[in-house]
């Protein structure tokens, strides 16, 4: 009877210790990993279409075949925000210059955001939208791109450079939005009553009245 409640409270300490928990920062930065997922693509599915994350640390390999190959490397870590591209025409690497995302929404057009835009668009609908697993598993696929996803967020949308040898920001937590103070109007300066101008203008100036011995020195 004894061995038998040995057992169980051995079963469930083992259950509470690999109980499922969300990655934190730490883990995410630190994690090495690797995932590839190969869909149908164009043509009717003739065209394999190619999606590769390969993570060790702070820099993230992301791969992406569908017409043309094109890879993005980018190193969390490393200042400044710049993300490496290698495409059919070379290796360019674009430095961010600039917010992408305006304060009327309106999207930046250089050369960085484009990249950006356009890498968070093939991990979006290529991984977090098709991947397999639990999105706060870090052995999972699902995981393993929800984890570059918020790394990539942080690193180039919000210039948060990491480090593995200090405090890791929280990569789940938005950034702030700014409120713009509205812009102070000065007041003119309150012009006097019409009234007592008109007043001033119509009433007429007094005249002195002369006394009886004023008038009595005049004659003498």
């Amino acid at each position: 009877m004894a061995f038998i409640k040995f057992s169980f409270f051995f079963v469930l300490l083992v259950s509470s210790a690999f109980a499922q928990t969300r990655f934190s920062s730490k883990s995410c930065l630190d994690a090495t990993y690797k995932m590839k997922m190969i869909q149908k693509g164009p043509l009717f599915g003739l065209l394999k279409q190619e999606f590769v994350i390969n993570k060790k640390n702070c820099i993230v390999h992301i791969s992406h075949k569908k017409y043309l190959p094109k890879e993005w490397i980018v190193d969390v870590c490393r200042e400044p925000v710049h993300i490496k591209v290698t495409s059919a025409t070379g290796v360019d690497v674009a430095k961010k210059e600039a917010e992408c995302i305006h304060q009327d929404k309106s999207k930046d057009t250089s050369d960085f955001c484009s990249q950006y835009f356009n890498m968070m668009d093939v991990i979006q609908d290529d991984g977090l939208i098709f991947a397999e697993g639990d999105r706060d598993n870090l052995s999972s696929d699902h995981g393993k791109t929800f984890c570059t996803y918020l790394l990539m967020k942080k690193y180039l949308n919000e210039s948060v450079v990491f480090s593995r040898y200090t405090e890791v920001p929280d990569i789940f937590s938005e950034k702030a939005k700014e409120v713009t103070p509205a812009p102070v109007v000065p007041t003119a300066p309150a012009e006097p009553k019409k009234e007592n101008q008109e007043a001033k203008l119509t009433t007429p100036p007094e005249v002195p009245v002369k006394t009886t011995s004023d008038a009595t020195k005049s004659v003498l």
